[in-house]
């Protein structure tokens, strides 16, 4: 599986969809992944570049220059350093979550309002149709009244 970098994230191109994400939301959110991944790296390279400073290249020997005691300071440092990166990491995939499932919260309660709104402006063009057809009943018979008025009047004459 390939490794995911700052750059593979910065350079992601998503489909957009009728009814997708805020792209501007998503951009900014993936760039605050790519800044914190960044960070991370640099952490972890430093990390190791000081490792092999205390990680000795040649078997023990009595006296390597570093004590026991900074020895077993280093090794806590080093799982300290760890425990931060997946601390990190962990807090990075939950706030991720919730902003995913924030999102699809909102998209849902907007469709449900939307779809709400459609229901009652349906309604209202049907109740305007009915209108228009009684409207219409009214004046056709207004309309025929007229001409038998008008028919009745010219026998007079």
């Amino acid at each position: 599986m390939e490794r995911i970098t700052a750059d593979i994230i910065a350079d992601k191109e998503f489909t957009i969809e009728a009814r997708g994400y805020n792209r501007d939301e998503v951009d900014g959110f993936l760039d605050l992944i790519c800044e914190e991944l960044d960070r991370l790296n640099n952490e972890i390279q430093d990390l190791r570049q000081k490792t092999t400073i205390v990680r000795p290249t040649a078997p023990e020997t009595e006296n390597n220059g570093i004590s026991k005691e900074d020895e077993g300071k280093f090794r806590e440092i080093l799982e300290m350093a760890a425990t931060v990166k997946e601390e990190t990491i962990r807090k990075a995939r939950e706030d991720a979550e919730a902003i995913r499932l924030k999102a699809e919260t909102e998209a849902s309660e907007r469709l449900n309002g939307l779809a709400e709104e459609r229901e009652g402006l349906e309604k209202e063009v049907a109740a305007l149709k009915e209108t228009a057809v009684e409207y219409r009943r009214q004046f056709e018979e207004l309309l025929h009244a007229q001409q038998e008025a008008l028919e009745k009047a010219t026998g007079l004459f």
